[in-house]
């Protein structure tokens, strides 16, 4: 057989394999996530503009909706005002389903933020797993000097 005749062969198999599935047997909902909160340590409250100088870390609080996989980790993308991927923070989901929040922290205070002056408006994008693709909407917040 031609290799573009075993692709379809194999598409059509793994759907007919699909649609065998028992229909009462519940599907997994993916996992849906949410960044609820961006906080310094400095002061009470959230907001989205940030000194650096004023501050040492930034914290992201995710919430997370629907039963990821046990062996998932939930990564926070940030991207720098310029559109460069500054860093990935990795926090492990715990399969608990009354665990909801993660939070992931930025150091601020002593980095390369400060040192190279990346100022401006930043982006944080959540993905959960290995995956490229965000589990939920980005937010964008500003590092000022």
């Amino acid at each position: 057989m031609r290799p573009a005749t075993l692709l379809l062969v194999h598409a059509l198999l793994t759907a007919a394999a699909l649609d065998a599935r028992d229909p009462n047997e519940p599907r997994e909902r993916p996992a849906a996530c949410e960044i609820v909160e961006i906080r310094s340590d400095h002061g009470a409250g959230s907001g989205s503009r940030f000194s650096a100088t004023k501050i040492v870390e930034l914290r992201f609080e995710t919430a997370l909706e629907g039963r990821p996989r046990p062996e998932r980790r939930l990564r926070l993308r940030l991207t720098t005002p310029g559109g460069f991927l500054y860093q990935v923070l990795s926090v492990p989901v715990d399969p608990n389903p009354t665990k909801r929040r993660l939070v992931a922290r930025l150091p601020v205070a002593g980095t390369s933020i400060m040192a190279s002056g990346l100022y401006g408006r930043w982006t944080v994008t959540p993905v959960l797993g290995d995956g490229s693709e965000a589990c939920g909407a980005s937010r964008r917040f500003v590092i000022n000097p």
